[in-house]
């Protein structure tokens, strides 16, 4: 876990060790203080041969360590228990995060709650910028990303998966990053840019990244089709995927039940070319 001036390293077999401020290699991660555009709290997760598997952020610096080396300590004992660690660590991880920083950025928000509405809830005004056009939401704090899109945005092409973090599914653009809208909270994205699948096109012209889906058959039953093609399209605005297995390591974050890979892989490739 990288802050931009601390760090800590979590590991299934021993207990945690503070890291010392590292300018080197947080550069290396691309971990920024706040005021050179980075955010405040970055979770890495490494292989044993130290090869970065996975990356989350957070906007907030919130203490997660607890849950986090309770998630990866979990990991160990199921692996144990005859499941692969590779396979469990990034789900558990990514659960534990969500929960962790969803739990801490409700704490957080506390003190900005109004009083009670008229049926008595307690409700937070939250001000997003959705496709291009601002909303003004007052919701409860508990409120995720996913739900206040879909339940009071009524914009419901972004899906509900696992509601876990683990699927992708439910994957929406930040300022123009991709998260998972079902582990982050509508309050603690007040005043950002979020883009889901309703806004990717322009008028009635879709965009690159939709067309290739639609040409390469990258889609069965359509159902992860939005959250696949709004992370293909960061992807590629990460950078260049070198390879197919580059990108297959770009877009291992979202899973499709109906078996698409190759489409996906095709119309991503073709957008890219």
């Amino acid at each position: 876990m990288l802050t931009p001036r601390s760090g800590v390293w979590l590991s299934p077999d021993a207990d945690p060790k503070t890291l010392l401020p590292a300018p080197e290699l947080w550069a290396a991660h691309g971990v920024h203080p706040p005021e050179r555009g980075g955010v405040p709290l970055t979770v890495l997760v490494f292989d044993e041969h130290l090869r970065l598997r996975l990356r989350r952020e957070a906007d907030v610096d919130v203490p997660v360590e607890a849950t986090l080396l309770a998630a990866v300590r979990e990991t160990r004992k199921r692996a144990r228990a005859g499941v692969g660690r590779r396979d469990l660590l990034a789900g558990t991880i990514v659960a534990a995060f969500g929960l962790a920083i969803a739990q801490a950025c409700a704490g957080l928000r506390t003190h900005d709650i109004p009083g009670p509405d008229a049926e008595g809830g307690q409700l937070l005004s939250v001000s997003i910028v959705v496709n291009g056009e601002k909303r003004n939401l007052r919701v409860e704090s508990r409120v995720t990303l996913l739900d206040a899109l879909r339940e009071n945005l009524q914009l419901t092409g972004t899906k509900k998966g696992c509601d876990m973090g683990q699927c992708g599914a439910c994957t929406v653009l930040v300022d123009g990053v991709r998260v998972n809208s079902c582990l982050q909270l509508v309050a603690a994205n007040d005043g950002k840019k979020i883009t889901t699948i309703e806004g990717l096109a322009n008028g009635d012209k879709l965009h690159a990244m939709q067309q290739a889906f639609i040409d390469c058959d990258g889609f069965q039953c359509g159902y992860c089709t939005p959250g696949q093609i709004l992370s293909a399209v960061a992807l590629l605005k990460e950078g260049r995927p070198a390879d197919d297995d580059a990108i297959r390591e770009g877009m291992s974050g979202n899973l499709c039940r109906c078996g698409a890979y190759p489409g996906i892989l095709a119309a991503i490739k073709q957008v890219r070319g």
